[in-house]
This record gives structure tokens, C-alpha cells and sequence, in this order.
């Protein structure tokens, strides 16, 4: 049985990079739509920047993945501002030694809902890119140690 030769390093960079690029495709338009009007402004500034760094940035640059960092870090604050929790009777027949008992119920607002329906594409990009920086800046650290001899 024969295994396939590890690929080169220079050939996952390029898959992990394609990887990031797909997940950048129409992120734009999913921040605007689907993540922009759930926010409040000093939120919305933050994603805005991200926005901003979509447009002027080609590729997969670190910044990209800074301002991504920082608009998932907001979305995640506005997601647990519009998350309350409730005390929820639990049935008198499923009771065991006790007359009465509590549960906890968590309840999100539909602003929340929407935040959460919206974050894990924004986060798969942003770890992706970060894969694909954090692979790119191993390749070059390795490069200049072979040449150091």
C-alpha cells in the first residue's frame, strides 16, 4: 500500500489561503445584512472597520484578520446583551423529594438570534485567514533560519 507524499509547504499555503479567500467571498454583503443591523453604533463602527479593510485590502493580510477578530469579539458582546435567562417550573410529576424546583432557561432576543444565526460564517472566515497568516509567517521564520547557516 503506497501513501501519497506529504505536499510541499508551499502547496498547503496555497489551499489554506483558497480556504480563506472562499470564505471571504460576499462577506461584505453578509456583515451589511446580516450582522450591521443588529448591532448598536459603537458596535457597528467596529464591523464597519472591517468592512472598510474588506474594500481596500486584496488577499489575506494580518489586519484582516485583526479588524475580523475585533468585529466577532463585538458581535459575541451584543449576542450576550440580548441574552437573558429565566426560571422555568419544572412539572410537579417529574419532582422527587421536593415540592417544588426551578430550571434555567436561556432566552435570546431577536437581535441576539440573528447575531448568533450570522457568527460562525464570520468566524470560520477569520480562522481560516488566521490559519493561512499563521502558516505563512511559520514558512518565512523557517526560510530565514536555513539561510542563517
Amino acid at each position: 500500500m503506497s501513501a501519497l507524499p506529504p505536499k510541499n509547504p508551499f502547496a498547503k499555503l496555497v489551499d489554506l489561503t483558497r480556504s480563506a479567500i472562499f470564505w471571504r467571498n460576499d462577506l461584505d454583503q453578509h456583515l451589511r445584512s446580516n450582522v450591521l443591523p443588529y448591532l448598536d453604533s459603537s458596535a457597528q463602527e467596529y464591523v464597519r472597520d472591517l468592512l472598510d479593510t474588506l474594500d481596500e485590502e486584496e488577499g489575506i493580510t494580518p489586519d484582516l484578520a485583526i479588524f475580523t477578530d475585533i468585529a466577532v469579539v463585538e458581535i459575541r458582546k451584543a449576542i450576550a446583551a440580548g441574552t437573558s435567562k429565566k426560571q422555568v417550573p419544572i412539572p410537579r410529576e417529574l419532582l422527587i423529594g421536593c415540592k417544588e424546583a426551578y430550571d434555567i432557561e436561556t432566552v435570546l432576543s431577536p437581535e441576539a438570534e440573528a447575531l448568533t444565526a450570522a457568527l460562525p460564517r464570520i468566524e470560520t472566515f477569520y480562522n481560516a485567514t488566521r490559519q493561512a497568516i499563521d502558516y505563512a509567517e511559520a514558512i518565512r521564520l523557517s526560510m530565514r533560519m536555513l539561510d542563517l547557516n
